[in-house]
């Protein structure tokens, strides 16, 4: 070894034994037990050589001090590559994903998004008991064309009649697909109606939001992850019922059960059954009507008979004020509970008169026709509105369209603002990770959801009570609002 390399390795020796005796007095650099590597090494730092001849001593043993912490200017080790995440799935939430390889080859992530539209389809009945229904997607449509473009494309709403009739809403479902380029459907009513087109949606990737109908399967995004709901629970309604007779009447009370014959009258009719046991109450009567029936006033005269201490209304549309008003003609007196689906002041009650008071239901929505709301913010914008649009806020079902068109509206914001922008996978993401506080709802209740963590959007609503006198027709509340936001979980959990 020359001469000038044995000082310049003498020299780094020294160097070295100093470093580590001493530390760093500003903890730039951990202690360690062997010398540093020079600065300018680039990942992990390899140990300098030992000399040949006399090797540098160990540090003073200090009782094992800890490390000293990582300088806060000095860059971490770079992470070892992760593998990239699979384009082809999209989260939802909770686990619950979609996976695009799953679509039909010739899907189209962005039909329905023109240059100039974004068109949704939609199949109500215009006809029939539940007519009054049939104009919601009109209201979506003024509720848009007052906002006007979004992402610079106007939303347009394309809607058949199909008399809820679930074979009807099939066929309109399968001729919209096939001829009007749609993104997807939003705001299809009726049960059965929703559950004759969900695997035909689901299975060819389509999204299908907003189902007028509190069925819980509309809450699996694990199975059906192209579906959502847009009311409260059936399961969840019917529970509140329970507890409301428990707590107003005690243990022992009677009920009797007038349900729709068919998959949503057995939800509210199996959840109520199954709370009352556990509360103490005794169903003692149950008949379910026929969806297409010209009247339920026979069915009511039977219930009647039970004498029960509460009658429950699990039906809708003009079924409710026809039960209702053959129990005013009766002996019978019951407590009344109808469903959230008989809400609508003018579509209902008005019709019936003061016979339709002390009428009691789980309120989630603000109503264009109770005179407690007439200086409410929103039902302010939505009467003065439609007025200037030429439409009665109060005929038909314009108002509520409003109300899903603010939630459609919110939706199609947050699918604006992804990657890709607007499209039936951003849709579907932002759907099921909506969150913002609804001015139609009651008390301004979000409307929220997260996935398979939390599938159902309404989880609020207040018992309230139908007055009608000379002052008008009115829900004056009887509870609090009585929220389970994020705590009814997904289908079948």
């Amino acid at each position: 070894m020359s001469k000038l390399l044995r000082i310049l390795f003498g020299l780094f020796v020294v160097f070295a034994l100093v470093a580590s005796a001493c530390g760093n007095d500003d903890d730039d650099s951990p202690v360690a037990d062997t010398p540093s590597a020079p600065e300018e090494t680039p990942d992990e730092p390899a140990p300098a050589p030992a000399p040949e001849d006399d090797p540098a001593p160990a540090p003073e043993d200090e009782g094992d001090p800890a490390p000293a912490p990582e300088p806060e200017d000095d860059p971490a080790p770079a992470p070892e590559s992760e593998e990239p995440s699979d384009p082809n799935i999209v989260e939802l939430g909770g686990g619950a994903v979609i996976d695009i390889t799953e679509c039909p080859s010739e899907w189209d992530n962005y039909a329905g998004v023109t240059d100039s539209e974004i068109r949704f389809g939609s199949s109500l009945p215009r006809s029939g008991a539940l007519a009054g229904f049939g104009t919601i997607s009109d209201g979506v449509q003024l509720y848009f064309d007052h906002v006007g473009p979004i992402d610079g494309r106007n939303v347009v709403m394309v809607s058949r009649d199909d008399g809820y009739v679930p074979a009807r809403t099939l066929t309109n479902v399968e001729e919209m697909i096939d001829v009007e380029n749609l993104l997807g459907f939003a705001g299809i009513l009726g049960s059965p109606n929703n559950l004759a087109v969900h695997d035909l949606l689901n299975e060819n990737c389509i999204p299908q939001l907003l189902n007028l109908t509190g069925l819980p399967e509309w809450g699996d995004p694990v199975n059906y992850p192209w579906t959502t709901g847009a009311l409260m629970s059936y399961e969840t309604e019917s529970r509140v019922w329970c507890q409301h007779v428990a707590d107003e009447l005690g243990s022992g009370a009677t009920v009797a059960i007038l349900s729709l014959g068919n998959d949503a009258g057995e939800a509210w009719r199996v959840a109520f059954n199954e709370c009352a046991s556990g509360l103490g109450l005794d169903v003692v009567e149950e008949i379910q009507h026929d969806p297409q029936a010209d009247s339920v006033g026979a069915d009511v005269i039977n219930l009647a008979a039970s004498d029960a201490d509460v009658l429950v209304v699990a039906s809708s549309g003009a079924f409710c004020p026809q039960a209702v008003a053959t129990v005013a003609s009766l002996p019978w007196e019951p407590m009344l509970l109808v469903s959230n689906g008989c809400q609508s002041i003018s579509l209902f009650w008005v019709p019936i008169g003061p016979l339709a008071n002390g009428v009691r239901l789980v309120n989630t929505q603000k109503d264009m026709a109770d005179s407690s709301l007439a200086d409410d913010e929103w039902v302010q914008f939505v009467r003065g509105t439609l007025e200037s649009q030429g439409v009665d806020p109060e005929a038909a079902s314009h108002a509520l369209g409003y109300i899903f068109g603010e939630i459609l509206h919110e939706v199609l914001l947050d699918a604006a603002s992804m990657d890709g922008g607007i499209n039936r996978t951003n849709l579907m993401r932002a759907m099921w990770q909506m969150s913002f506080d609804s001015r139609g709802a009651i008390g301004n209740a979000p409307r929220a959801m997260d996935g398979a963590n939390d599938s159902y959007m309404v989880e609020a609503g207040r018992i309230e009570e139908l007055v009608v006198d000379a002052d008008g027709a009115r829900w004056v509340p009887i509870s609090d609002v009585i929220d389970y936001e994020g705590e009814t979980g997904t289908f079948g959990q």
